[in-house]
Order: structure tokens, then sequence, then C-alpha cells
């Protein structure tokens, strides 16, 4: 019997008894019928820019995967957004994505902090805020845009930003989910915003 597979959802290929049988790995959340169409977990088209881009002076100066001053080379599992040249302390962090506020909570590296959730199983955390956007409560809906807090550096920080991660398929590892990249889905180039360190 030959069995073949690919983690994360893709389809997989079992010959049992000289029969050929396709499968899918349990990424659906459930069987589509006939009228209604099938919803794939996945990340497609590019999310809202999760900081107010007005009056510019952006950077994402780190990048996923690489160097975190917490959890050291390899432990960073999103991408830093802050201001360059002047401090960024309550500049409006915005919901990058239709959906629900899933949770938020106070840890002692990623200080304040709240975590979006889409209609497909993805989740967007956003980390080191200095306040939470008062009018919006867990387990409300949220659009594309809105504010949901303000850039800090609440947390083991020192720098005013936001450190904004995006999980497929669940939270955490531990309940399924797996961190990606944000980079690609994010909507640059932006005018004011630099990929890279200030020039100042």
């Amino acid at each position: 019997m030959l069995i073949a597979g690919v983690v994360g959802g893709a389809a997989t290929a079992q010959l049992t008894g000289g029969r050929r049988v396709l499968g899918v790995e349990p990424v659906l959340r459930a069987a589509a019928t006939a009228l209604e169409p099938a919803v794939r977990l996945a990340l497609h088209g590019d999310l809202h820019f999760p900081v107010d881009v007005a009056g510019g002076d952006l950077v994402i100066p780190n990048g996923f995967g690489g160097v975190s001053g917490v959890k050291g080379a390899g432990g960073h599992n999103g991408v830093d957004i802050g201001n360059g040249c002047s401090d960024g302390r309550g500049r409006p962090l915005l919901a990058c994505v239709d959906g629900t506020l899933n949770s938020e909570k106070v840890l002692s590296t990623a200080g304040r902090l709240r975590v979006l959730a889409d209609d497909v199983g993805n989740y967007y955390r956003y980390h080191h805020l200095d306040a939470y956007a008062p009018e919006i409560e867990v387990g409300d809906r949220v659009r594309r845009g809105d504010v949901i807090g303000y850039m800090g550096s609440s947390g083991n920080t020192s720098w005013s930003h936001l450190h904004f991660e995006v999980w497929i398929g669940g939270i955490s590892p531990g309940l399924g989910g797996r961190a990606v990249d944000p980079l690609p889905r994010l909507p640059l180039p932006i005018p004011g915003v630099t990929v890279g360190l200030p020039d100042c």
C-alpha cells in the first residue's frame, strides 16, 4: 500500500490493492452541499494595511523568521511596523480583514495585544498596543480599516511599533495554526512606508 500526502491541506493519494484513492487533508470545515460553495481555509487577496498610513514615516525593519530581541534567531513570527524618525505612540492600528475581535490580553513579551479572526479560520495578531480602541469589545464584528487600537511599546520592547502576525488555520501551533509571512499580503508599495531601516 502506497500513501503519499502533503501537510497543510494538499490532496493525498493512496494506492490500495491497485486502486488510487484521492482524499483531502482535514482543513475544510465541512462538506459543501450542491447549493452552497465550498470554503477553503486559505489566504487570498491583500490585507488592509494594519497601521494608519496618514502622515507617512512608517518603516518595516524586521522581517518574518528573522531575529527577535525576545526569542533569538528564527523566533520572529511576524513583521514589525513603526515610525521611522518620530515617535509613533498612539498611531491608529486598523483591522486588516473583515472579521471578529477574537481576544485581547496582556502578556509579558507581547504586551497589550488583540487578535482578529476572519471567517475561514485565520488569525491576525497585533502586539505592543498602547491602548485598545474602547468602542470595540471581544466578540464584536469589525470591518477592514476599523480602528482597533493604538501603537505603543507595551511588553518587552522599547520602540513604539506594531508587531503583526498572520496565522493560518488556528491561533497557535497547539491549536492547528501555522504562522506565515504577512509581508507578501500587505498592499505594498505604499507612499510613506519603507521596507527596511529608516533614513534619518
